[in-house]
């Protein structure tokens, strides 16, 4: 399924598996309706713990917060690099700079973004 944001691109995030690691109960639903809208398939967590759990599942890319329920996201971060997935900081608490010479390859937007801006980046990373 594809969808158009706001700039008139086309955002096609069929078949791919989303991880979003993020604990603000009014942000994840949001990420998670706009990235399902693109076509994704959406798997969200509130805490480092419980997404070193499921990293191992083979995901495409993935959203995280700086500072979840039980602390900082870089175990993470560092189990997802690792394993090839495409990372998208999504964080307040976190210098732009800083998250770039420590994951180069990430990419990193401020909160608040809108949904269809961390969908696009999304869709972005996980060519």
């Amino acid at each position: 399924m594809a969808r158009q944001d706001a700039t008139g691109s086309t955002m096609n995030l069929e078949g791919r598996a989303i991880l979003v690691a993020e604990d603000e109960f009014m942000v994840a639903p949001n990420i998670q309706a706009e990235l399902e809208a693109c076509g994704a398939a959406v798997t969200v967590v509130d805490s480092v713990a419980d997404g070193l759990g499921i990293a191992p599942n083979g995901f495409d890319a993935a959203v995280l917060d700086v500072r979840l329920a039980d602390g900082e996201v870089f175990p993470l971060a560092d189990v997802l690099i690792k394993a090839g997935v495409p990372i998208v900081f999504h964080s307040g608490h976190a210098d732009t700079a800083d998250l770039q010479r420590a994951y180069p390859g990430a990419t990193s937007l401020p909160k608040p973004s809108w949904g269809s801006e961390v969908a696009r980046t999304v869709g972005i990373a996980a060519r």
